[in-house]
Parts: structure tokens; sequence; C-alpha cells
């Protein structure tokens, strides 16, 4: 019976710890600014070029994560938020902390990396 509930207590745990995992994957995917301070007019810009702060990189999802200044291409004021990569090998060579330009292109009502350089 000891082992039995050994068996659960373990399977329990990494249940648990997986499940925070996913969430961390989940929340950077969201930006910090509020919905309401981005414009409500669509843009008609199908790329556009930023700069901003490398805060997290998901090498399984292909996200990058950027601190990024305002985008007026596309009426965006400054916020976190992360963005699909066009190319996984886009993701090589960048660290946490890089400060980076990159260009995003429109795909459907999102905006994909399509070019990344390190300042």
């Amino acid at each position: 019976m000891l082992k039995f509930m050994k068996i659960i207590a373990i399977i329990t745990t990494v249940a648990a710890l997986s499940a925070c995992s996913k969430n961390e994957a989940s929340e950077q995917k969201k930006t910090e600014v509020p919905m309401e301070q981005m414009s409500k007019e669509p843009s008609k810009a199908t790329t556009a070029q930023g700069v901003g702060v490398i805060t997290a990189i998901d090498t399984k999802e292909n996200i990058l994560t950027l601190n990024h200044e305002a985008i007026p291409a596309i009426k965006w004021p400054a916020m976190t938020m992360g963005f699909k990569v066009a190319d996984p090998a886009l993701l090589s060579g960048l660290t946490v902390g890089d400060k980076v330009d990159f260009e995003l292109k429109a795909d459907g009502e999102n905006y994909i990396i399509v070019v990344v350089k390190k300042r």
C-alpha cells in the first residue's frame, strides 16, 4: 500500500509540474498592454519594422517574446508580446536580453517575424 501511495504522489507531482510549464508558455504569448490601448482601426500595412529587447525564446513553439517600442506602421503602442517566427533558424544565436531590430509580416490578422537581427 505504501508503494502505491508513493507512485500516486510522484504521478501527481509530475502532472502538476507539467501543467505549470504549459501555463508559463501560454502566458508569454499574451500582451502586457490592455487591448483598449491598441488602435481599433485595422492597419493596412503588410509589413512593419520594430525595435525591441528579447524577454523569452520558445524554440518548441518558435515564439520570440519581445518588449518592443511603439510600431507606428501598425498603430501599436510599446508592449511585451510573443511573435511566431517564419523560420525557426531566425532564433539561432539570439539570447534573452539581446536588443534587436525586427520585421513583421502580416499573416491574416496576426503578424509574424520574418527578419530579426541583433543591434
